[in-house]
C-alpha cells in the first residue's frame, strides 16, 4: 500500500536520492553507461533539491508507503499557467505497481482543480518507448520538437511531448 503527499523541504534528501537512484535505473541500456555515470550525481542532486523544493513555482508530489519510506515522485514547475513535467522516477524495485500513474493522476488533478485551461508539457529520451507509452496513456503526444546533443559520438535526442485536452 502505498500514498501520494505534496513534498516539502524535509523530503528534498530522499527526492534526492530517489531520483539518483531512478534515474541510473531507467537509462541503464539506453545511454552509455560513462553518460549514465558522468550525469547521475549524488551530491550534486541533493544540492539541486534542496534548492528546487523551496522555489515557490515548483511542486513535487511523494509517493510513500505505510512505513513513510519514499517511493517515488514527480516534480514539476509553473511558468505563466505552462506546466512542464520534469521528473517522474519511482525506485526500480517499485516499479509496475502503479506508483507512476498515481504520481501522474494526483499532479494533474491538482493542476486542473486550480487553473483554467494549462498547458502540459515535458521532454522525454526518444528511445525511452516505455516512458513515451506511459504519456501517451495521459493524452500527451509528441509534437515534433527535438532536442539533441552529443556525448562520445553518441546522438541523444529527447522528444517534447504536449497533453492534448
Amino acid at each position: 500500500m502505498y500514498f501520494v503527499r505534496r513534498g516539502n523541504l524535509d523530503d528534498f534528501t530522499d527526492i534526492a536520492n530517489m531520483h539518483f537512484e531512478s534515474w541510473g535505473a531507467a537509462y541503464l541500456g539506453l545511454l552509455p553507461e560513462s553518460y549514465i555515470s558522468n550525469k547521475n550525481n549524488l551530491f550534486e542532486k541533493t544540492e539541486m533539491w534542496q534548492a528546487l523544493i523551496v522555489h515557490h513555482d515548483v511542486v513535487v508530489w511523494v509517493a510513500h508507503d505505510t512505513n513513510h519510506k519514499s517511493l517515488g515522485f514527480i516534480g514539476y514547475f509553473n511558468k505563466n499557467n505552462s506546466y512542464e513535467i520534469t521528473t517522474l522516477y519511482v525506485l526500480p524495485e517499485y516499479q509496475r505497481l502503479g506508483i507512476g500513474t498515481e504520481l501522474m493522476k494526483t499532479s494533474l488533478q491538482d493542476i486542473l482543480e486550480s487553473n483554467i485551461n494549462p498547458h502540459f508539457y515535458l521532454w522525454v529520451l526518444e528511445s525511452n518507448t516505455a516512458a513515451i507509452d506511459f504519456y501517451k496513456k495521459f493524452g500527451f503526444v509528441y509534437t515534433g520538437d527535438n532536442s539533441e546533443e552529443c556525448y562520445e559520438g553518441t546522438k541523444i535526442t529527447d522528444i517534447k511531448m504536449v497533453r492534448k485536452k
